[in-house]
């Protein structure tokens, strides 16, 4: 069943759930710690933190989303999550970690590539999220495991690539509707549609004998963001650019 949030003249982004914040979180933590020139007593504090995150991470995610329709997907970010908690008495088990980063990022390539093939929005958006969560754990892992530059520059390239196809894929949908049989006012109301079928809606409205805005024009970009409070395509727009830095 489709979400939706009304939203006055100029978007004010307001819902009780928000998915997709704690997955942003975890994902700047764990970029800060994969990028390294931390103290072990730092890296020991953000990978607790990392931890913490991710299981609200999951907790969120599938709670709020239908699982059956990204079962393999979010049953395996659930079961790293459980093993992720083990991560700061393990980190410093060479073959522990090693094991671990391979194996997160076996199943991030997998989610990758069931991303592209399906056609189901609401199923590509919850692996979005699945995969987010993932490579987020793979940055850290990788980099206590001692992948090499080579490797590592591989791996967020991957990470990359997912989120743009996210972005380009599960970008929200948004309509337009025109009232102008007013003979004072002329209205124009925008909805739109995130991937997992939540909307959001805002009208603008133009009293068109003093030339005034009631409702100021809307701004349709941050009509998509309300929309997508719950979608990867809000992880996605928000940490690509971080990403992309070297």
């Amino acid at each position: 069943m489709a979400v939706g949030v009304a939203v006055p003249g100029s978007v004010q982004p307001a819902r009780a759930a928000d998915i997709s914040s704690p997955v942003i979180t975890l994902t700047f933590t764990a970029l800060r710690i994969a990028r390294g020139g931390l103290s072990a007593g730092e890296i020991e504090t953000l990978v607790r933190e990392v931890v913490g995150l991710v299981v609200q991470a999951r907790n969120e995610v599938i709670s709020h989303i239908d699982g059956h329709v990204a079962a393999r997907a979010l049953g395996e970010m659930d079961a790293f999550t459980i093993e992720f908690t083990n991560y700061a008495q393990f980190r410093n088990d060479p073959r522990w970690v090693r094991n671990l980063a391979s194996r997160v990022i076996s199943s991030a390539s997998v989610d990758k590539r069931e991303l592209d093939a399906t056609q189901d929005k609401k199923a590509a958006d919850a692996i979005g999220h699945a995969l987010n969560v993932k490579y987020a754990m793979a940055e850290v892992a990788a980099t206590d495991a001692g992948y090499n530059a080579e490797s590592r520059n591989l791996l967020r390239q991957r990470y990359i690539q997912a989120n743009e196809a996210i972005l380009q894929k599960l970008e929200p949908a948004c309509q337009v509707t025109f009232t102008d049989n007013d003979a004072y006012l002329y209205t124009k109301t925008w909805q739109c549609t995130a991937a997992n079928g939540e909307t959001a809606t805002a009208t603008e409205t133009l009293n068109k004998v003093t030339g005034q805005w009631i409702n100021p024009p809307v701004n349709v970009d941050d009509l998509k963001i309300a929309a997508a409070v719950n979608s990867s395509w809000k992880v996605a727009k928000t940490i690509l650019p971080t990403l992309k830095q070297p």
